[in-house]
């Protein structure tokens, strides 16, 4: 399997770290951009984004949900998608919730990145409330999160941890201990600590 990568993407770390839990990232070949042939990456994804699979057969899978979703057919480690219906949902839920910070926090990197008299504060405003108000409901849940495993719970520690990665100046610990508390320990994993995120 050839994975087109981004060593900072949170939604690549989320299905680095998945992978590592399922304990086949050893069967994954990283294809970074600067090692990618001119142009392929556009041809195995017309959105040209990472991550994007491809499998051994051939296939092409790309966003990082149905990426997960197949790893979680391979190999061995914790079920990271519930088949019980109300289980998956909350699960599924809290997904969205985390990929909805990487989203929002993605968004606001890249306006940062503008020459500041073209950047929009009113743009990187509106991100930061999403990011705030996702956080806050989230810390509400993590009591609840103990040791498990899953895609929501990969996904959150992905989001935090590119959040404390890129948006130093969001102080998101404060006033939310029981998430810091739970993150502290997710990060502790190894999947987690051969996925942080760092430049190149």
């Amino acid at each position: 399997m050839k994975l087109y990568f981004s060593a900072t993407s949170p939604f690549v770390r989320k299905v680095m770290v998945a992978a590592h839990e399922r304990e086949v990232a050893h069967r994954i070949e990283l294809t970074g951009p600067q090692a990618a042939a001119p142009g392929s990456l556009r041809s195995d994804n017309p959105l040209e984004k990472v991550p994007t699979l491809v499998l051994d057969d051939g296939r092409r899978l790309f966003d990082s949900f149905v990426i997960v979703e197949w790893l979680n057919s391979c190999g061995s480690g914790p079920n990271l998608i519930p088949a019980d219906a109300r289980e998956r949902s909350e699960v599924l839920r809290r997904h969205a919730l985390a990929d909805g910070i990487m989203e929002a926090a993605v968004s606001s990197v890249m306006e940062r990145r503008r020459p500041e008299e073209r950047q929009w504060d009113g743009f990187l405003a509106h991100q930061r409330g999403k990011i705030e108000r996702a956080i806050a409901s989230l810390d509400r849940e993590a009591g609840a999160f103990g040791g498990t495993v899953d895609l929501s719970t990969i996904a959150v520690g992905s989001a935090l941890g590119y959040v404390t990665f890129r948006l130093a100046d969001l102080d998101w610990k404060t006033g939310h201990g029981a998430l810091v508390r739970w993150f502290a320990a997710f990060s502790q994993r190894p999947s987690m600590t051969s996925t942080e995120p760092r430049d190149p």
